[in-house]
This record gives C-alpha cells, structure tokens and sequence, in this order.
C-alpha cells in the first residue's frame, strides 16, 4: 500500500525540516516547498492526500496559497495550516479560506500527527509516541534549497 502523500508548504525553514522529518518517521512520503507558486506547480503534478501549509506563504502573485488551492482544482484536499499568526482575526481567516484544522506554532510531534492522522482517517496517535531527535544543523536532515524539495 502506498504511503499518503503530504505537501508541507511552509516558509520557515526550521518547520519545513522538523515538521518534514516527523511526517516521514510516522510513514508519510512528504513533499516540501517554501513558495505558494510552487507549491501549486507541485499539486498541480501528482496527487496529495493533504496540504500543511502556513497562513502566509511568498508567491509571485501575493495571494493566501490556501486561498488560490480551494479556488483552483483542490477544494476537497484536506488542509491542516500551521502558523505563527495566531490571533483570533486569522483563525477566522483560515477558516473562511477553507483550513479544515489550524494549529498555532509551536506544535509538538503527537499534535500535528493526530490532526493529519484525523483528517486522512488513520489511526489515532499513541501517547509514547516520539519521534526521535532531529539534528536541526544535519544537512542531511532535509536539504533546504529554493522550490521544492522532494524526498
């Protein structure tokens, strides 16, 4: 059976490898962009099962990237939006935007786990749950380069 397909479209770059690396050791074949037009070049090539996206996300047209996907030909892809905007007028905005879960930063591993997890049907996340410790200055850990970074 194939793994679910995540694209993780996010702009800080310490989310894109933390949150990159949790999704692949719970199983998820993961997808990373650090650009809105990018990432809708990516769904726009294959098929997700989700979308983790920050609220805000560059793009050459300075558009929500969520915004542009529930417009575009995706308005049923399950969307999880993770972000350091976390005031009352933008949960209202993600919503009205079409994000089926908004989380704040920070997130922990069980957190963002059990919001995909619920979102895609799976099962729910176990309280031992850990996903070991990520060497943030590895390299190795997730190449960070410009578009996109597929693993």
């Amino acid at each position: 059976m194939p793994k679910p397909r995540v694209l993780l479209a996010h702009d800080n770059a310490d989310c894109r490898k933390i949150y990159g690396s949790m999704l692949e050791i719970a199983g998820y074949d993961v997808v990373i962009s650090d650009h809105g037009d990018v990432a809708v070049g990516v769904l726009s090539s294959a098929p997700f099962d989700i979308l983790l996206t920050d609220l805000y996300l560059r793009s050459l047209e300075d558009e929500c990237l969520l915004r542009r996907i529930r417009r575009g030909g995706w308005p049923h892809l399950p969307v999880v939006v993770v972000t350091g905007w976390t005031t009352e007028p933008h949960r209202i905005l993600a919503r009205d935007e079409g994000a089926d879960i908004f989380l704040p930063l920070p997130v922990g591993p069980r957190q963002l786990l059990s919001a995909v997890n619920r979102l895609l049907g799976g099962p729910p996340v176990p309280t031992s749950f850990s996903p070991g410790i990520v060497n943030r200055d590895d390299p190795r850990a997730h190449p960070v380069a410009p578009g996109v970074l597929a693993r």
